[in-house]
C-alpha cells in the first residue's frame, strides 16, 4: 500500500481526536473549575530507521502518528466573584475533597451549598470534606476564611480539607469536574499556610472561548484537508489500476 495512505490516515485520526478535545473544551467554557483537555502526539517514520537516515526527506514526508494521548491542563483559571457566601475559589495549588459512593474524589469547583441536613455539599450533592470528615454547618450564617476555616455565627465549625498533587497533578477525570488519582499518585494534605482561597468567588474554566473558536476552525479545516487527500490518493490508485489493466 502507498506510504502516503498511512501518513494521511494517521493524520486524519489525530485531527479528529484534536477536534473532539477542542469541542469538549468549548462545551465547558462556562463550567467553574473545568480544566482543559490537551492532546499530545507521537510521530515516527514509516520506513525503518536506517532508510530514514539514508534519505532525510523520507523521514519528514513518510511519517505517521502512532500515539495520541489526552492530558489535562491544570493551569489556573481566572477568579470571578459570584456573590454566594458558600462559593470559594482556589488560588494556586490545591483541590477540594468530596465524598462519593466510589470514595474520595478531588475537584477545583467550589460551587457549594447546604443540603437539607445542613451539610456542605457540591452542586451535584457530594458532601464536601473537612479535616474531620463531613462538614455540617447547620442553619447559621457561614463564613469561609482564606485559609479554609469555616465559622458559623462566629463559631468555628471546622476547616476545608485541602490536598495537593504537585506541579503536574497525575489525575484522571471522572466527569462533573471530579478527578481520581492515577495509579501511583497520592494526595498530600495542605496546611493553612499553603492554602489561599477566595471566598464568594469561583475559578472559571481555563479555556479561552475566542482562542478555542479559532482553534476549532483551524482543526476542522485540517481534518477536511486530510479527507480531501485521502480521496485524491484513492483516485490516483484507481487511475494506476486502470492504466495497468489497459497495458
Amino acid at each position: 500500500m502507498n506510504r502516503a495512505v498511512y501518513t494521511v490516515t494517521s493524520g486524519g485520526i489525530a485531527a479528529l481526536g484534536r477536534l473532539e478535545a477542542v469541542a469538549q473544551n468549548l462545551a465547558n467554557v462556562s463550567t467553574a473549575g473545568y480544566k482543559a483537555e490537551r492532546l499530545v502526539f507521537r510521530v515516527r517514520p514509516i520506513e525503518p530507521e536506517g532508510a530514514a537516515r539514508l534519505d532525510p526527506v523520507l523521514s519528514r514526508t513518510a511519517a505517521q502518528v502512532v500515539e495520541v494521548a489526552t492530558v489535562r491542563d491544570f493551569s489556573q483559571g481566572s477568579i470571578r466573584p459570584s456573590g454566594n457566601a458558600l462559593d470559594v475559589a482556589i488560588g494556586g495549588e490545591g483541590f477540594f475533597v468530596v465524598s462519593t459512593p466510589r470514595g474520595e474524589r478531588y475537584t477545583r469547583q467550589g460551587s457549594f451549598t447546604r443540603d437539607g441536613d445542613g451539610y456542605l455539599v457540591t452542586a451535584h450533592g457530594e458532601r464536601v470534606q473537612g479535616e474531620s470528615g463531613d462538614l455540617q454547618l447547620g442553619i447559621g450564617d457561614a463564613v469561609i476564611g482564606e485559609d479554609g476555616t469555616i465559622a458559623v455565627d462566629g463559631v468555628n465549625s471546622g476547616r476545608l480539607k485541602m490536598v495537593g498533587f504537585g506541579d503536574h497533578p497525575n489525575l484522571q477525570p471522572e466527569g462533573a469536574t471530579l478527578f481520581t488519582p492515577a495509579p501511583g499518585a497520592a494526595p498530600t494534605p495542605l496546611d493553612a499556610a499553603q492554602v489561599h482561597l477566595h471566598p464568594g468567588a469561583l475559578e472559571a474554566a481555563n479555556v479561552d472561548a475566542v482562542a478555542g473558536m479559532i482553534e476549532l476552525v483551524d482543526v476542522s479545516r485540517g481534518f477536511e484537508t486530510y479527507m480531501h487527500a485521502m480521496r485524491r490518493l484513492d483516485e490516483v490508485a484507481q487511475h494506476a489500476i486502470n492504466d495497468v489493466g489497459r497495458v
